[in-house]
């Protein structure tokens, strides 16, 4: 309830229904009346200001700051770091390889490396380090791809794949 000439872009103007419930605040407005939406998300979008936190972008499988690209989806859960965001909301990939791919540092400040074990990459049939660089690393593992503690572990899962062949160089 407020005058639209005092410059506030929030203000909607003065209530003049009986039968509207006034909050005193963004945040209580959102909890009382707009439950299935993320109380901060809601305050957020209502007072115009920038939400520090991230949302899963599941159909590009990569979590986004909501104040460098807000979510137009308000019934998206909002996590409060992008490790959470990750584990949480894009399950389906290794948290180093959604961090990677949402181009966010980890909260522990570093960069996504991955475990430098190794698996099998089945698209090029060999067995490829969990890393990101030149051979043998092969990029970061998925979550469902099982971790071995050396190339010569890994390529007994392969045994159809020669020797110096097994290993991604």
């Amino acid at each position: 309830d407020c005058n639209q000439s005092s410059g506030d872009s929030t203000c909607g103007g003065l209530v003049k229904e009986s039968n509207i419930i006034l909050h005193e605040t963004a945040k209580a407005c959102c909890a009382s009346q707009y439950n299935w939406i993320d109380v901060e998300l809601c305050s957020a979008r209502s007072t115009e200001t920038p939400l520090e936190k991230y949302w899963p972008d599941k159909s590009n499988s990569k979590c986004r700051k909501d104040s460098e690209a807000p979510t137009s989806d308000l019934s998206v859960q909002i996590y409060d770091t992008a490790e959470e965001c990750c584990t949480s909301g894009i399950f389906w990939l290794s948290k180093d390889t959604c961090l990677a791919s949402s181009d966010v540092i980890s909260d522990s400040g570093t960069e996504a490396t991955g475990s430098n074990k190794f698996y099998v990459d089945w698209v090029k049939g060999q067995c490829v380090k969990d890393c990101i660089g030149p051979a043998p690393c092969g990029g970061l593992a998925q979550s469902w791809d099982p971790l071995y503690d050396s190339g010569t572990i890994c390529c007994t899962r392969i045994p159809h794949v020669l020797g110096d062949e097994c290993i991604f160089s």
